[in-house]
């Protein structure tokens, strides 16, 4: 989609984004689950460690409904990795419709 000028459209205007720390993360994971927090909390960690060492690794990720994320650019710095990812999502069936 292209605007009358030629550049393309936008496909989101920038807003500032939420941060869900780790805490909230869990219990919407666990609300979702019905899961009990004893037996979820060890499985989402382990998970979550094991999509970092992933992205670490430099690898590519697949995971429906997640999507695909890819790392776009890597640089060492001061106190860690800094790691780009483009993340590509299908749309969800009830975006399709509309």
């Amino acid at each position: 989609m292209t605007h009358e000028t030629g550049q393309p459209a936008a496909v989101q205007d920038p807003h500032p984004a939420v941060v869900v720390q780790k805490r909230d993360f869990i219990d919407r994971v666990i609300a979702a689950t019905g899961a009990r927090r004893t037996d979820a909390r060890p499985i989402i960690e382990a998970t979550l460690a094991q999509l970092g060492s992933v992205l670490s690794a430099g690898q590519t990720l697949a995971i429906p409904p997640l999507g695909r994320a890819r790392i776009n650019l890597e640089k060492d710095a001061r106190g860690g990795d800094v790691i780009t990812l483009r993340l590509r999502r299908r749309p969800a069936p009830n975006e399709t419709d509309a």
